[in-house]
């Protein structure tokens, strides 16, 4: 699967509140690769830098669009969705440079209705991990 852009609308964020940017791949149903950064002018940065705790969302995000395109209609406009929780997560860093580029792998490992696990990692642009998860979702119905 080539990269491709994020489509417009898949998720609500835009702006600098917008971190997952690009698809990388989709090499099963259950689990996608995404690209994204940290925008230089988001809320988050002081001094061009960001606390690594900001990966989390940058997860967040990409868990919602694994979750949008394993929907039935597939990539249909953005409804409401929830981070509920938070399990097990480890940051191998105080803090990220703002605009580098950054790798987020999102397994969904449950669902059930509109609840949805999914184990993250957010990886630097050497591939080296500092952010890992396991993140509950609810899709908002």
């Amino acid at each position: 699967m080539p990269e491709r852009d994020v489509p417009e609308g898949l998720i609500p964020h835009c702006g600098p509140a917008r971190l997952v940017q690009t698809i990388l791949g989709n090499p099963r149903p259950d689990v996608l690769v995404c690209g994204g950064r940290i925008p230089a002018d988001s809320a988050f940065v002081a001094g061009g830098r960001a606390p690594a705790a900001v990966l989390l969302e940058l997860a967040a995000q990409a868990a919602a669009v694994q979750q949008a395109l394993a929907a039935p209609a597939g990539g249909a406009p953005a409804k409401p969705g929830y981070l509920v929780g938070i399990r097990d997560a480890s940051l191998r860093a105080d803090d990220v440079a703002a605009g580098v580029p950054l790798t987020v792998i999102v397994y969904r490992t449950g669902q059930a209705g509109p609840l949805a696990t999914y184990d993250v990692t957010v990886n630097g642009p050497d591939g080296e991990p500092i952010v890992s998860a396991s993140l509950s979702t609810h899709a908002g119905e």
